[in-house]
């Protein structure tokens, strides 16, 4: 295996490790608001 073809397939390896951890983060902080909601019983101003 080439080195441009190995250091493409870490770059594809990192990139959807990136997406997951934007992915992960999200569903914290929308755990974290639902469950803030949830225990103080905040209303949701829509």
């Amino acid at each position: 295996m080439s080195f441009d073809r190995w250091a493409a397939s870490v770059e594809t390896v990192r990139s959807h490790w990136t997406d997951l951890e934007r992915d992960w983060q999200s569903v914290a902080v929308g755990a974290t608001i639902v469950g803030v909601v949830g225990v103080f019983g905040l209303p949701i101003p829509w």
